[in-house]
């Protein structure tokens, strides 16, 4: 004690403090990184489920969402609505992600032939 004034253990607060801070940060980007990816992985699924279904239309089967459905099963996505018009195909696909206040990201998709000139 100086002059009246200790300040033993405020080293050690800061310290504490610092780290808590880190952590937030780090905390926040981990869950920034994932939500990046798994907004890539449904993209990516709504692609396949699309082309799929649309591949499916054109070789005349009955119901091409059961094929858009079991392509994104596949790449661990849930199709969420399908809708056909005549041979294009469009899918709605979400992914579950680790981020608590956002539990699914979803994208669309459309797929289907394109006429040729």
């Amino acid at each position: 004690m100086k002059g009246g004034v200790c300040d033993e253990g405020s080293g050690t607060i800061n310290g504490l403090m610092l780290i808590a801070v880190a952590a937030v940060l780090l905390s926040a980007i981990a869950l920034g990184g994932n939500l990046l990816v798994c907004i890539s992985e449904a993209r990516s699924a709504a692609d396949q489920a699309a082309i799929a279904g649309a591949a499916s239309a054109r070789d005349g089967d009955f119901d091409p969402c059961i094929k858009s459905r079991r392509a994104s099963t596949l790449n661990k996505a849930s199709l969420l609505a399908c809708t056909v018009d005549e041979e294009d195909v469009t899918v709605k696909v979400a992914v579950k992600t680790a981020v608590p206040f956002v539990p699914l990201v979803s994208r669309m998709a459309r797929a289907g032939p394109v006429e040729c000139s």
